[in-house]
């Protein structure tokens, strides 16, 4: 048994070193074929082997096609494809355009989202509609269809102007600032020094319940200790004004432009943020529901400085 484990896993260890291998060799091919002028020396002179070179330059187109591409996506982030819907009843013969929106932030490509059109009506064969799409709820996505892929009820004499790139445009702003707005809450959580949105994700449920009742613990005033009560009253008197007040949850609705904050010692706010991550107003209350009109006061501005006038 020990015997076929180990030749298990000596084979996995072969299989990954050969995926490994070929992905280099991929990387070095696109490398190659990059190289500016390789088109030229390849069709400069005779070779002994024109098959070879045909095969060459077929390869070299491929890579050519797929740099473009690339750079197009990532200058523009927003790129449309075709697609056949595999459905026997679709409409317009299941000719589907489909648009893809991936969003750039700090370096990398954060996430990617497809909207589908399909031509509902065969006379207006300009006019799309939304057939699918994985835009998050939060998003207006009906609302920039309505403005800018309005559908049009009347006869095929007269059409309602639709606008895709206006629309794609928009979208992708749309999801843009959501990214950054989300990114911005978590840079807060560990800022409060709180885990992450993916770190809390990956928690279970169970183990926020107990970090919670722990912490509930540690900050309560109910519970002493028997013992305690030879202490001086000095020292209690010291222990209460040394005890730190931290923030113990850091959370935001789905759309992230409501961020709600409660601190250790009952406290808590609420912040309102515009498309922009903009604070433009907050609203915080003391454990007694008293209002800190100074903490709204200073709430107002830039997200990434949040907590530090807070603290002020």
């Amino acid at each position: 048994m020990f015997d076929q484990e180990k030749k298990e896993a000596y084979l996995q260890n072969l299989r990954d070193m050969v995926a490994a291998a070929e992905k280099e060799r991929d990387n070095l091919a696109a490398i190659l074929l990059s190289t500016p002028h390789l088109s030229t020396r390849l069709q400069k002179g005779p070779v002994a082997n024109e098959h070879l070179r045909e095969t060459a330059m077929n390869l070299l187109k491929r890579q050519s096609k797929r740099n473009v591409e690339n750079i197009y996506r990532t200058c523009a982030g927003v790129t449309a494809y075709k697609v056949r819907d595999p459905d026997p009843n679709a409409v317009d013969n299941g000719n589907i355009l489909g648009v893809r929106i991936e969003v750039f932030l700090e370096g990398k490509f954060v996430d990617k989202y497809h909207v589908l059109f399909n031509r509902p009506n065969p006379r207006h064969k300009s006019m799309l509609r939304v057939h699918h799409h994985t835009i998050p709820p939060c998003i207006p996505l009906q609302a920039l269809a309505a403005k800018w892929m309005p559908q049009s009820q009347r006869d095929s004499s007269s059409r309602t102007g639709q606008d895709l790139v206006r629309f794609g445009r928009k979208l992708r702003k749309e999801l843009t600032l959501w990214h950054i707005r989300k990114a911005a809450v978590d840079k807060l959580r560990v800022a409060a020094g709180l885990p992450s949105s993916t770190e809390q994700t990956k928690s279970s449920a169970t183990e926020q319940s107990t970090y919670g009742k722990v912490l509930n613990a540690f900050t309560s005033d109910d519970e002493t200790d028997p013992e305690d009560h030879d202490d001086d009253d000095d020292d209690v008197v010291s222990n209460e004004r040394s005890r730190v007040v931290n923030i113990t949850d850091i959370g935001a609705d789905l759309a992230a432009q409501e961020i709600f904050i409660t601190w250790s010692n009952n406290q808590i706010g609420a912040v309102v943020l515009n498309k922009d991550g903009q604070v433009k107003e907050g609203a915080f209350r003391s454990s007694d529901g008293v209002r800190l009109k100074e903490m709204e006061r200073k709430a107002v501005g830039s997200l990434e400085g949040l907590l530090q006038r807070l603290s002020e």
